[in-house]
């Protein structure tokens, strides 16, 4: 699972099947796996030993821990599936706890 931070740069890097060349277009959609919800949002990218994927502006569906699947196509054949979680920035993604985001512990207070 990718971890993306609120209002900072939405970057990932992923192994895709096949890599794209720098002429293709991708289409990366995201689909809330709580509303379901899909939409498609706008990136650039890069190679080198992974694909970088930056989304250009930041989705008005992203709130914090948000999980979305990602999809992301070349010329209609997926290149990558996989899972995004949306928190705040600062938190600790290696000892990470669902109810650290919390201000109390079972009510999230935005």
């Amino acid at each position: 699972m990718k971890v993306l931070f609120l209002d900072t740069d939405l970057i990932f890097s992923v192994v895709p099947r096949v890599y794209p060349v720098a002429l293709d277009n991708l289409l990366v959609t995201l689909r809330n796996e709580q509303t379901n919800v899909s939409f498609n949002a706008d990136v650039t990218f890069t190679t080198n030993n992974y694909l970088n994927v930056t989304i250009l502006s930041q989705p008005i569906d992203f709130k914090v821990q948000n999980k979305y699947e990602i999809t992301i196509k070349n010329d209609g054949n997926i290149i990558y599936l996989g899972k995004i979680i949306v928190l705040k920035e600062g938190a600790d993604v290696q000892n990470y706890e669902y109810k650290t985001q919390n201000n109390e512990y079972f009510r999230f207070k935005e």
